[in-house]
């Protein structure tokens, strides 16, 4: 290992730029995307959060009297899920490229 300290780089003597002319980002730093698009929420976020609020319900119910299948409730839950992280890609996809074909 080594013990010697580490050092910032110094700017090169030509770094401060003319008026007018494109600034060049300093050594080491990337410069911000400026035209990044802003990511989408994912399908499974989406399903993961609903299985979740779902869980809620059903820990409400039993504690508000009701009487709750449990392994029923778990096969309902995994199939709603699966068919949410199935169809969820699907819809997104056709949504995608019908907006892709709308000129702007």
């Amino acid at each position: 290992m080594s013990t010697d300290e580490t050092q910032p780089l110094a700017a090169p003597a030509d770094a401060a730029h003319a008026p007018g002319t494109p600034d060049q980002a300093p050594v080491g730093v990337t410069p911000p995307a400026a035209t990044a698009p802003r990511p989408g929420v994912r399908v499974s976020t989406v399903v993961g959060g609903l299985i979740g609020v779902l869980l809620g319900v059903g820990v409400l119910l039993v504690a508000a009297g009701y009487t709750i299948d449990v392994e029923l409730a778990a096969i309902v839950l995994l199939i709603l899920a699966g068919v949410g992280l199935i169809l969820g890609p699907l819809v997104q996809g056709m949504r995608r490229g019908r907006e892709a074909r709308v000129p702007r």
